[in-house]
């Protein structure tokens, strides 16, 4: 081989290695938690769907059949469907079908595709393929823990064995990937609950004196997204008059279904700890018909539920709420792993994220009247949250309410912290004057989510037509933006620094906030620090990053963006805007071989052996990364 032949396979060695290495940066596995309604349930017995004169017309259940969700099934055999969905609400057994959780991706990316059950099908389907391809995890770097949603954690753990299994799973996890550093995990909804459920029963575990070296070594951050942190008045019409979300069966019939599943007592609303006034509002009202034309009004707040006297007093009425007291009682309040009643408080992980929408119209406090008729009951009045004037009249996601989302602000600190906030665009930007910094001060003696800024005085009390840092900072906006709020210390016992940070998503709603454009942005950048090991990204700019971010500007007659945009045609583009497409990078394994192999246009990998030039897509410009 001659010496120009033997030069050019080492610079094609090279070249491939240094593709691998520019393509695919380092990685940390990641855990997602799904929530409630979330994730498939398939059928682990065999059950023969029966209906006087129609039974013909039915098809059995058998094993492996997905029964959550199947709108088929529900049309055509709805009273089958629900019996094998529904459990006994006293003790959580099953009343007719052994269903069982499905496991993998597609248990949570696609649970029945269509029209007839729309985005409640769809919650995971966006976040999933939007990180998969982005980072390119391997199959063992995608951890998914599905589960029976409608078992209370305790059960999931005497009757799954869930917890134990969620335990290797994340052990396992870490030994394929090395040990080089904790996984990333990404919790929605009611997957928060199960997670915090995890945390207090891994103390029990694994010991007291090395929960702490565990929880180090096996996870290093954390994404709480949409989490119902003091619950979520919606649960409250779930179990007194239904609610279909979506799906074709009446309300009554979804009563019946969702009474019977423990877990929706874990969304009921909860009281603060300490108290505020917030927590005495009235969440329910019931009007009693007495000795025909008397009525008798009694208002419930938060405490009245968590405690259990809304139930009881109910059950006069309908016996269904003697079975929810029931449950309550034995696998809520006398569970001997976790204190319900207690907030939960920070995890003890590194980084921890609470991220939520905000301001969409949220269902706050209802009106009922019983009937005649045991177990109906009608409902009077509906208010949506309006929101306080401690938090500048913020409201919820839709779903849960500002006051239940923003309890993650006691996570950053105590009264008295000095909170960084930073508000940038959903849209895509590109310099610091996109950007509002500030420092503000938790002023927590009203409301956890209440601040002050330097002069002590409340944010919400700033002119919002005044110019300056503030305009408009905590209120509503004409644009939809982001609001991050973050702190770092020390920890006293570790030594070791924590970040904590809370996100504010305008618009976003509670199921929808998965597929949320500019969530995904700033979860991806996020991801990327942490998986460099830094504890939060830099905000400075945010260019497009995907070919969605580039569109076409008509008024010019080419693409927006033309620094990282431009006109590329594809097979099936039916739109302008479909062919803007990002500019390829000269970090990608095409571009690096052709430089090292005397193509490139500039020469500079043929200068450079030991770097890759790939696009920032933090800053305005092309960077150079030095390669491990």
């Amino acid at each position: 081989m001659s010496t120009h032949d033997r030069k050019a396979l080492v610079w094609f060695i090279v070249a491939t290695v240094l593709a691998v290495v520019c393509a695919k940066d380092a990685v940390r596995p990641v855990l997602f938690l799904p929530g409630f309604a979330s994730s498939q349930l398939h059928a682990w017995k065999k059950h023969s769907c029966s209906h006087s004169i129609q039974k013909n017309l039915y098809r059995d259940v058998n094993v492996g059949d997905r029964l959550w969700i199947d709108a088929a099934r529900i049309l055509a055999q709805g009273e089958c469907w629900r019996r094998c969905l529904q459990l006994h609400t006293a003790n959580q057994s099953e009343v007719e079908c052994k269903l069982r959780a499905a496991e993998g991706l597609s248990a949570i990316s696609e649970l029945d595709p269509g029209l007839v059950t729309g985005p409640l099908s769809i919650i995971w389907r966006e976040i999933i393929k939007d990180l998969i391809e982005h980072f390119e995890f391997d199959p063992a770097e995608v951890i998914v823990a599905p589960y029976d949603w409608r078992l209370p954690p305790s059960v999931l753990e005497s009757r799954d064995r869930y917890f134990s299994s969620l335990k290797w799973k994340i052990e396992q996890a870490i030994t394929l990937h090395g040990d080089t550093g904790g996984l990333v995990v990404i919790a929605h909804s009611m997957g928060n609950n199960i997670f915090r459920y995890f945390l207090a029963w891994l103390k029990n575990e694994v010991g007291i004196n090395n929960w702490q070296r565990w929880i180090d070594k096996h996870i290093s951050a954390f994404f709480s997204i949409g989490a119902p942190l003091l619950g979520s008045s919606e649960a409250l019409e779930l179990v007194t008059s239904g609610l279909t979300q979506g799906l074709p069966i009446s309300q009554r019939e979804v009563r019946k279904l969702v009474v019977s599943f423990g877990s929706i007592i874990g969304f009921l609303p909860m009281p603060s700890v300490p108290p505020t006034s917030h927590d005495t509002d009235t969440l329910v009202r019931i009007a009693n018909q007495i000795q025909g034309t008397r009525s008798l009004e009694k208002n419930y707040t938060s405490f009245d539920i968590a405690s259990g006297q809304f139930f009881r007093d109910l059950a006069e009425h309908d016996p269904v709420f003697a079975d929810l007291e029931i449950a309550r009682k034995r696998f809520f309040a006398n569970d001997n792993v976790l204190d319900y009643l207690v907030p939960w408080e920070r995890p003890p992980i590194a980084s921890v994220y609470s991220v939520y929408g905000i301001n969409l119209p949220t269902k706050y406090n209802y009106e009922y009247k019983d009937t005649d008729v045991r177990g109906l009951w009608y409902q009077l009045a509906l208010q949506n949250e309006q929101g306080h004037r401690q938090v500048c009249s913020k409201t919820g996601d839709s779903t849960v309410p500002y006051h239940s989302l923003s309890w993650a602000h006691t996570w950053l600190g105590p009264n008295g912290t000095l909170v960084n906030v930073t508000r940038v665009l959903q849209s895509v930007y590109f310099s610091a004057e996109s950007i509002k910094r500030s420092k503000a001060i938790r002023r927590a003696e009203n409301h956890h989510a209440d601040y002050a800024h330097a002069t002590k005085k409340s944010i919400c009390a700033v002119e919002s037509t005044a110019p300056g840092i503030f305009d408009g900072f905590f209120g509503s906006s004409a644009s939809d933006q982001i609001t991050f709020f973050e702190t770092t210390h020390e920890d006293s016992e570790t030594r070791k620094r924590r970040s904590t940070s809370v996100w504010e998503v305008d618009g976003a709603g509670n199921r929808e906030i998965l597929s949320n454009r500019a969530f995904l942005r700033e979860l991806r950048a996020e991801l990327r620090h942490l998986f460099k090991g830094q504890s939060t990204s830099d905000k400075t700019s945010r260019p497009p990053a995907l070919d969605s971010d580039c569109y076409w500007n008509y008024r010019q007659a080419k693409c927006e963006f033309p620094e990282f945009c431009h006109y590329r045609y594809a097979f099936g583009d039916v739109t302008l805007d479909q062919s803007c497409r990002l500019r390829v990078s000269k970090g990608s394994s095409d571009a690096i071989t052709d430089n090292f192999m005397g193509s490139g246009d500039d020469g500079w990998a043929s200068i450079h052996p030991h770097t890759c030039k790939v696009p920032c897509v933090y800053c305005s410009r092309p960077y150079i990364r030095e390669s491990p």
